[in-house]
């Protein structure tokens, strides 16, 4: 295949390199997360095993810095330089084109917004040097004695299927993106409601108080004055005012005005909360809703978090963890082993308590 000039690799070269360092670069994400959660998970924006950035990483690298491929400490310094520009460059764009952060390195000491740190910008050092001086050489070479039909054919399916897996992952993140406007859209009008009916609930308090108190202050001062009164009226007398103190009584406890208040009111309160249920309802269901390609990108990136939804984006997050450990452990119930079950539970620790209360309910 002809070379692309100052390249000197033609397009044919770099696809093949490209897939297979995406490849290396899926199976070290996938060993990583192995030994930091103790379980498989499928690493990477694509749901095919490839990280593009590890691929387009190893491209730069192996065009750009070949004349000081046979120096090391050059190498070293200029390949981390680059390989930390290019995951910056990446963390900010996707970010900006998908309004969420996909990993962040604030837990690092020198990072930079979270995007970068220093140890990730060693290992990328130490990684290149390694790829460019003792796996590239290797690299280049199958590729040169691959078959060209079989070449072409594996470019062929290759592209097909990136072209598939770049769609429907593009529409999980819309997907994930429009849940999370919707649930918090449904909080905040039952935020606004409950504000709403409870200040109205308030001032309407306050106004019956107030008639309240004054209709008590009436009723003393009526009740004082029959009292003198009785004392000096007869026996008969005193019979007929105790019915009327009686009857102010029943006024000054308000009895009868909270009951008109009420009358007035319950209606409205009777609707608004069964209108907040309705809204409790739906937001429930998308919390609990199951859409594998939204959580395998939740699990791939533990770290995600969006910058238009970020509380909304932590609940789901915690509440796909609950979900996740509640289908483990109902499985170990299944197959009635205790061994598994506590295996279960202490893979997922900070949600079990809460799978294990909501599983033994349903029994």
């Amino acid at each position: 295949m002809t070379p692309i000039p100052f390249i000197e690799f033609s397009l044919y070269e770099m696809f093949h390199m490209f897939i297979f360092w995406s490849f290396i670069g899926w199976g070290i994400e996938v060993c990583w997360m192995t030994l930091e959660t103790g379980e498989y998970q499928n690493r990477g924006f694509l749901n095919m095993p490839i990280c593009p950035i590890y691929g387009f990483g190893v491209i730069m690298v192996t065009v750009f810095f070949r004349p000081v491929s046979d120096t090391i400490i050059p190498l070293f310094l200029a390949t981390s330089l680059l390989c930390t520009a290019f995951e910056l460059f990446v963390g900010l764009g996707m970010e900006k084109l998908f309004h969420a952060r996909w990993w962040d390195y604030s837990h690092e000491k020198f990072n930079f917004k979270g995007y970068i740190c220093l140890k990730i910008s060693i290992l990328w050092g130490v990684g290149c040097v390694t790829v460019v001086r003792f796996v590239q050489p290797m690299v280049e070479l199958a590729i040169d004695k691959m078959p060209v039909k079989m070449g072409f054919a594996f470019i062929m399916l290759w592209s097909v299927l990136l072209v598939i897996d770049i769609v429907a992952s593009l529409s999980a993140v819309r997907k994930l993106n429009l849940r999370l406007k919707q649930l918090d859209e449904i909080s905040k009008v039952m935020l606004l409601s409950a504000e709403k009916i409870g200040g109205t609930l308030s001032q309407k308090t306050l106004e019956s108080k107030e008639i309240y108190d004054s209709a008590v202050e009436k009723a003393d001062a009526k009740t004082h004055e029959l009292k003198e009164k009785i004392a000096e009226k007869t026996d008969a007398t005193t019979q007929s005012f105790r019915e009327k103190y009686e009857q102010l009584k029943s006024t000054k406890d308000g009895e009868s005005r909270f009951a008109e208040i009420k009358a007035k009111y319950g209606k409205i309160v009777d609707a608004a909360d069964f209108k907040i249920s309705e809204w409790r309802e739906k937001y429930d269901r998308l919390m609990d809703s199951r859409d594998r390609s939204v959580e395998r990108l939740i699990k791939a990136f533990p770290q995600l978090r969006s910058t238009s939804y970020a509380d909304t984006m932590e609940s789901l997050k915690r509440r796909l963890k609950v979900i996740s450990a509640k289908v483990k452990i109902e499985s170990s119930f299944r197959n009635n082993s205790e061994e598994t079950v506590n295996i279960a539970i202490e893979r997922n620790a900070d949600e079990a308590e809460i799978a294990v209360a909501e599983t033994i309910e349903t029994k």
